[in-house]
């Protein structure tokens, strides 16, 4: 039983290593276009407001101001308000105002965007007010002063002709005391401020001069939601705005230089007492001494910065809306009926200016033309998806002229001289206010209303206009009496009628109330589409066998929707005779539409989660948007939301966060770091995660709500407030977001930690319980996720998440994802999105029972290996040899990263890690290594449809092989190589991107892998000979050849090679040769491009089974440089209708697709027959088709190996066969998927067919394997 046992592991082992010689999985590329949005379904509303007298406060019985209170609730509308909780009305929201009072209704502004945009010049657009504290500072000065006196005297002589001389100056008086002048404060100054954390923004909506170029100073500024990141770019100019401090001493005053010495002489006169006029003078010197002194003061005050910034303004719709709101004056009567034709005529692009109440204005700027109105561009019959409404707020009854009908403005406006007003819906009820003038108006409004609701031939704009109805003010709003009763009770049923519905209102809030309410009833539910293709592994602890599950990868594609990441979900079912069925036995995929039923019941779902769906479904010949509740189901319904009982999601990641906040990767061979939410919300010193400017984002992959301002705020504020915001909202209440990132290139990979073996005497088969199987699978939100696979159908642990781990470029480059898809960035990004593999060793250990041993990794090893595809260049290699579904911790073995590689190094010409990384064993420097071969990677140049220029060399041209333990390069071959030399080989035509998975081949059994194939973008087919000799990689190069067996790089439109090429051995005569087959299609461009020679391409390659390859000289070699221009022994002939015969004299054949027609996944080659997966872009969905969904169409092809005919022995007679018609595999790309139950195998659909498929069974071989038995 050991030996036997042993043996198995064996062929467990070489059957991992040589499984992909015969079959090969599907790719995909950057295929974004294979999904159409749904037509965006774009609402306009036109507002018709009463401006009538009653609106006033003087003017209506209640003393209302309803006027002011209807110009309230839209502003709100229109700016929102966050103290309320009211958000603005979205940019793409089409609004315009119109208004009715006296006897018409007017046009105020058409209808446009809310955020469309004029340009007018430059202006200040936005300002910034920042809390801030300021230390201020400044100097008084002032002169103090002090003064002292000396006098002289003389009198006249008695002649009175002249004046006798001076006496001497007396004594100098003492010194006064000094006396200062009233200081002067000069050199206010901020030493510093302290910005605190309150900002607001503010955007100028109104402007003072708005068609002046010269003043570009703002009016008005109304609360924005912009953040300070918009506004980057724009010129600034700040202020401090701050009011009178109360100032400070620092010290007293001090003298400033030396004092300063002035005199000052004055002679005064005094008369004589005998009456002579000026006897006396007394000359009276003063001596003042002054000195200048300065004392320094400080404050501290609270205030704010405003920074104005300025730039190309453009003046948006919204602020005319708003200037229009607050323009509104009310007086006037209430023409209801008029007023409602009117504003009907603008959306349907009609007149009304012949008809008596009409408003109608000729040449009115985008309003009207000369005799017709100029509707919105958003209301026409070819924009199915858009729908269009008239809110009508009216506060009184209707009043009219005497004997005024409406069914004239009403005929002129429908441009339908039959239309005809019935009491049918309105009217039917006596008495109104006005008598029969307003019974007669009440049964036109009935009538139009049915024609606008309807739309098609009932109207002329052939669309469907909803009414909503709002009664403002307490007379429509109370208990109706009198004669107004039936005119506010056909109110109530005008609205119902409409469509809109009928909203009573008193004030502000309710206009904002009634308002989105109608928006929602003017949404039109485009229902997601979600998509996806099964995978079906092979049992690792028995290659022969298949296991009876796929999985399936789903994903709502949202190609416009301006997000981060599209989201999606991974879910298990059954393979019942060839078609997969969920755990109700139900088929999951409907066939007509070619998409996932709604609630299909897989093996993983927690059926308690659900979430609300909305469909669309006819009832009465109606389409009626129902709600309905589903099942989540998938590995998403299992993940864990919040931190219950301090159970969480566990999260790893290469993340390494420093004492002071910098951020590193933690390295190569290392365990990968844990993230707790816990750890995001106080200080652990072992990872320091709660200083990270990352951890709002991270919060999210716990099911945290975190907003992507929150988030934002913590990568750009160190505050202490910004913090505490942060850990507060870190509550259960708020774990509320279920999100898984789409699956779509990252197949699922399958992996067993361990099992039990179990042998059946009787048939000798053995097999495996107590099995320990996870599902390791890649999302474009950036992380990858390890699932327990669960060991029967009625698993209760089936669907849960083992680990996830979010590598460290991830949460730099796209942690935007990780929110609520409705907090996400602009720009889509892809996460992990390569397909990964895994290297296994499993060691033997005693069980419970001893004729049952254990297989486990525990011991051995269990090795992941993949790459990004588009999230990046980086390869990963993970150690999970420890890991079970219960226990354990990961590790990362390496990070090989083109981006951090030196110039010219090798890795530095790798392209984005679109490879599926081949894992082999070779001979190098004289020693049996593991290696990791992958293509050079994906060039975005791709991204465009054009094609490289012949002398220009792609990122990613080439092929690589690394060290499997450690990541070094060990070897590599492209046009970028230099020289040949033991370590590299330079091959002059290896130009293009290589993005397929390496197709590795053992020769001889050795365990040695002696070739290579891969296509590349270019058209071409290499094969690549190593050297398994004890010098290989030591003192000789460890490729023998580089050869290039087909080359359509010369075709007029050149074939582009996305996928693995098969490989099978086929006997000519007794000669043994290969047949590779390869398909060609543009899938960075899967429904643009109409390349001409999309094809199959089979070649003959007629040289890798010569004994002596490795002594032929090149001139030797029978397959070089096939190509389907040529003739003779190269050539590769056209097999037209895929069933006729190629000799081995020529070097192949091809079989033409037919126009965008292509070949986007690997085919699967199997006992002679090749199937090949054709997707038909020709298949398309209707541009105007409001859905969306996916786009093209896959069938499975049937093709016969190796010569392209299909042929049946008849008795002795060789006797060609049709060609098996094709299935179809449903709608978008889809690969072929082989599955069924223990060793019988075939194609798996996920519908039924009515076409016969083929089932394979397998035998049980064991061959020896030398390089294992070591």
């Amino acid at each position: 039983m050991k030996t036997k046992y042993k043996k198995i592991v064996i062929a467990i082992q070489t059957a991992f290593i040589t499984s992909l010689v015969c079959s090969a999985l599907p790719s995909y590329a950057s295929d974004t276009e294979l999904y159409k949005a749904p037509q965006t379904s774009v609402t306009t509303i036109m507002f018709m407001l009463d401006v009538s007298g009653s609106m006033n406060p003087g003017s209506n019985d209640y003393g209302e101001n309803r006027i002011q209170s209807l110009k309230n609730g839209m502003l709100k509308l229109l700016q929102g308000d966050t103290s309320q909780g009211i958000e603005r009305l979205p940019d793409k929201l089409v609004v315009g105002l119109s208004e009715f009072s006296g006897t018409t209704g007017r046009i105020d502004l058409e209808a446009r965007a809310l955020g469309q945009e004029t340009d007018i010049g430059t202006k200040e657009i936005y300002r910034v007010s920042t809390s801030a504290t300021f230390n201020l500072s400044r100097d008084l000065t002032r002169i103090n002063s002090r003064e002292r006196y000396s006098t002289q005297t003389r009198t006249r002589r008695y002649s009175w002709s002249d004046w006798g001389n001076w006496s001497g100056w007396s004594t100098w008086s003492g010194w006064s005391g000094w006396s200062g002048s009233n200081p002067s404060a000069s050199g206010e100054s901020v030493d510093n401020k302290v910005l605190g954390n309150t900002i607001t923004v503010q955007e100028c909506i109104d402007w003072n001069n708005i068609n002046n170029s010269n003043d570009p100073s703002c009016k008005t500024w109304a609360d924005s939601t912009k953040t300070l990141a918009d506004l980057n770019g724009l010129n600034s100019t700040s202020q401090n705005q701050y009011g009178y401090p109360n100032w400070s001493d620092q010290g007293g005053w001090v003298n400033i230089g030396s004092s300063n010495q002035t005199y000052n002489d004055v002679v005064t006169c005094t008369d004589s007492s005998w009456g002579g006029t000026c006897y006396e003078q007394t000359n009276t010197r003063t001596n003042t001494e002054s000195q200048n002194q300065k004392k320094s003061q400080t404050a501290t005050i609270a205030g704010q910065v405003v920074t104005t910034y300025t730039g190309n303004a453009k003046d948006t719709h919204r602020n005319k809306m708003i200037r229009a709101v607050n323009a509104l004056t009310a007086g006037g009567g209430t023409p209801t009926a008029f007023a409602y034709a009117e504003v009907a005529a603008y959306l349907m692009g009609q007149s009304t200016r012949n008809s008596s109440g009409s408003g109608f204005i000729s040449n009115v700027t985008n309003i009207s033309g000369s005799t017709k109105y100029l509707n919105p561009e958003t209301i026409t019959s070819t924009k199915q998806c858009n729908t269009q409404g008239i809110y009508f707020l009216t506060d009184g009854v209707p009043e009219y002229g005497r004997n005024n009908s409406s069914l004239n403005i009403m005929r002129e406006s429908l441009n339908d001289s039959g239309f005809r007003c019935t009491s049918d819906s309105l009217g039917g009820s006596t008495p109104y206010y006005n008598s029969s003038n307003n019974t007669n108006n009440w049964t036109c409004i009935g009538e139009y209303t049915k024609r606008l609701l309807k739309g098609g031939s009932n109207n002329p704009a052939g669309v469907s206009i909803k009414t909503a109805v709002v009664g403002f003010g307490s007379d429509m709003t109370g208990t109706p009496t009198s004669n107004k009763a039936n005119d506010i009770s056909d109110a109530k049923k005008w609205g119902i009628l409409g469509g809109g519905g009928y909203y009573p209102g008193n004030n502000d809030a309710d206009v904002v109330a009634s308002v989105n309410a109608f928006l929602k009833k003017l949404q039109k539910y485009i229902p997601p589409v979600t998509t996806g293709s099964i995978t079906i592994p092979v049992d690792n602890l028995d290659t022969q066998n298949i296991q009876p599950w796929g999985y399936f990868p789903q994903f709502d594609p949202a190609p416009d929707a301006q997000v981060t990441t599209w989201i999606g979900n991974l879910k298990k079912y059954q393979v019942v005779d060839n078609i997969i069925k969920d755990r109700d036995n139900k088929i999951v995929f409907d066939a007509a539409k070619g998409i996932s039923v709604d609630d299909p019941n897989d093996y993983w779902a927690d059926t308690s989660i659900k979430k609300t769906i909305t469909k669309i479904v006819q009832e009465n010949n109606v389409d009626v948007e129902k709600e309905f509740e589903v099942r989540v189901g998938g590995a998403l319904s299992q993940f864990k939301l919040g931190n219950v009982n301090n159970i969480e999601r566990t999260i790893y990641t290469d993340r390494k966060v420093g004492n002071d906040g910098t951020v590193s990767s933690i390295g190569n061979d290392k365990a990968l770091l844990q993230v707790s939410s816990a750890d995001l919300k106080a200080n652990n010193p072992t990872n320091n995660f709660s200083i990270d400017t990352k951890r709002g984002y991270l919060a999210a992959l716990f099911g945290y709500n975190v907003t992507s301002a929150m988030a934002s705020n913590l990568t750009t504020s160190n505050s202490d407030a910004a913090n505490t915001s942060f850990v507060n909202f870190l509550t259960q209440s708020n774990a509320t977001l279920r999100q898984m990132g789409a699956v779509m290139h990252s197949r699922p990979l399958l992996i067993t930690q361990k099992g039990t073996t179990q042998f059946d005497a009787k048939t000798g088969d053995l097999s495996y319980k107590d099995r320990d199987d996870l599902i390791v699978f890649g999302t474009t939100q950036g992380l990858l996720h390890v699932i327990r696979a669960g060991d029967s159908a009625t698993d209760s642990n089936a669907g849960k998440e083992v680990f996830t781990f979010v590598p460290n470029e991830m949460i730099e480059k796209q942690s935007k994802g990780f929110l609520n898809q409705e907090n996400q960035g602009r720009n889509l990004e892809y996460g992990v999105d390569g397909p990964w593999t895994a290297y296994t060793e499993y060691v033997t250990k005693s069980g419970t029972n001893a004729t049952e041993p254990v297989v486990t990794v525990s011991g051995g090893k269990q090795w992941l290996y993949g790459g990004l595809r588009m999230g990046g260049r980086s390869y990963y290699a993970l150690d999970l040899s420890d890991v079970t579904s219960t226990s354990g911790k990961p590790k990362i073995k390496f990070r090989i990263s083109p981006d951090d590689a030196a110039a010219y190094s090798p890795i530095s010409y790798m392209g984005q890690s679109w490879s599926k990384p081949t894992l082999a064993w070779i001979n190098w420097q004289g020693s049996r290594k593991l290696v990791m071969i992958v293509g050079g990677g994906y060039d975005p140049i791709y991204e465009n449809i054009g094609t490289p220029t012949s002398s220009s060399i792609d990122r990613g041209a080439g092929v690589y092989i690394f060290d499997a333990e450690t990541g070094s390069v060990l070897w590599w071959a492209s046009a970028n190589a230099s020289v040949d030399k033991v370590t590299e080989t330079s091959v002059s035509n290896m130009k293009r991107s290589v993005v397929s998975q390496i197709k590795a081949i053992d020769r001889n059994s050795d365990g040695l892998v002696d070739h290579l194939y891969f296509g590349d973008l270019g058209g071409q087919l290499w094969r690549v000979d190593l050297d398994s000799s004890t010098q290989a990689g030591k003192t000789v190069n460890l490729a023998k050849r580089v050869t290039r067996i087909l080359n359509q790089s010369n075709a007029s439109d050149v074939p582009r090679f996305y996928s693995t090429p098969t490989f099978t051995i086929h006997n000519n005569g007794g000669s043994l040769f290969a047949v590779l087959t390869i398909g060609s299609g543009n899938l960075s461009s899967p429904m643009s491009e109409t390349n001409k020679n999309d094809a199959l391409y089979v070649v003959y390659d007629k040289d890798v089974t010569r004994r002596n390859l490795s002594v032929l000289k090149d001139s030797e070699l029978n397959s070089v440089d096939i190509n389907s221009m040529t003739t003779g022994s190269k050539q590769l002939v056209k097999n037209t209708d895929g069933n006729t015969a190629t000799s081995f004299s020529y070097g192949g054949w091809y079989y033409p697709l037919g126009s965008k027609k292509r070949v986007l996944n690997d085919n699967i080659a199997i006992d002679s027959d090749l199937y090949v997966s054709i997707f038909n872009a020709n298949i398309d969905i209707d541009d105007v088709d409001c859905y969306g969904g996916v786009r093209g169409e896959s069938k499975a092809n049937q093709f016969c190996l190796p010569y392209g005919q299909c042929t049946v022995l008849s008795g002795n007679t060789v006797v060609v066969k049709n060609r098996p018609n094709e299935i179809s595999l449903g709608k978008g790309n889809i690969g072929i998927s082989f599955g069924g139950k223990d060793k019988n195998r075939g194609l798996v659909l996920n519908f039924p067919t009515t076409e016969s498929l083929t089932n394979y069974t397998s035998k049980t071989k064991f061959i020896s394997q030398r390089w294992y038995e070591r």
